[in-house]
């Protein structure tokens, strides 16, 4: 079958295309679709992954701020009123949200305050996230946008081996560790709530492929770069975000 159209000017009609001509043009353009397709998708991600890291690096700026106003701490941490003991984990979700470690790091824009939730009958479970919403207390940047629906909102946690061993900004080396290797914070699964990295935890929290086999998952050091692959003296620990002593 060909294709035809009419000529006003002359009255005649003019030979188009062929129905062969035409799947022909589909079937390329489909080829070129295919063509394209995964580097289109490899270009999204690794946009996803450049501004996770992008994230990471201001999640480490406000951190560094913070440590300086708080004698060196770098993330909150409490002391246990029984033990003395510091908790390094005591600023998660065991507490309402406008009580957890990013309203203490961070100026969240339109947090509101006192909420209009009742902080007296929280409980951490079941969780309830209608009732004690994470997202307003939570700043976006706490958020990967390869991440799409974490729970309580942030795609980053927090490594508590830090606070458990007393490292404080400026410490250097640990456990015969520099800066540059010590992990601080790295993206999470988005199934888990958790805000911190503890003893046993790594496995069951730590994200290693958000961004897929060959850009993995990003982490924020102690010296504040960011990368998506752990440094090989970290990596050779049993929980690589656990900084052993000798």
């Amino acid at each position: 079958m060909t294709f035809r159209r009419h000529d006003r000017s002359t009255g005649s009609e003019i030979a188009g295309f062929t129905i062969i001509e035409l799947l022909v043009v589909i079937a390329i353009i489909a080829m070129l679709i295919g063509l394209l397709a995964p580097a289109l998708s490899a270009a999204r991600r690794q946009a996803r992954a450049i501004q996770c890291r992008e994230n990471l690096r201001q999640v480490g700026q406000a951190l560094l701020m913070y440590s300086n106003s708080n004698d060196g701490w770098i993330f909150p941490a409490s002391k246990d009123s029984v033990s003395g003991q510091v908790r390094a984990d005591a600023m998660g979700y065991d507490l309402p949200p406008h009580e957890r470690w990013p309203m203490k790091v961070f100026k969240v824009a339109g947090a509101t305050l006192p909420p209009t939730y009742n902080t007296a009958a929280y409980d951490a479970e079941p969780y309830d996230p209608q009732t004690y919403p994470a997202e307003p207390y939570t700043p976006t940047i706490l958020r990967c946008p390869a991440d799409v629906d974490p729970f309580e909102a942030h795609s980053y946690v927090l490594n508590a081996h830090l606070a458990d061993l007393r490292v404080k900004n400026g410490s250097g080396a640990i456990a015969g560790l520099n800066s540059s290797e010590v992990v601080m914070a790295g993206e999470k699964f988005s199934d888990e709530r958790d805000y911190y990295v503890q003893t046993h935890d790594f496995p069951r929290v730590v994200e290693p492929f958000r961004h897929g086999i060959a850009l993995k998952s990003n982490y924020l050091f102690l010296d504040g770069h960011v990368a998506n692959a752990m440094g090989t003296a970290a990596r050779d620990a049993l929980d690589p975000w656990d900084v052993v002593k000798p």
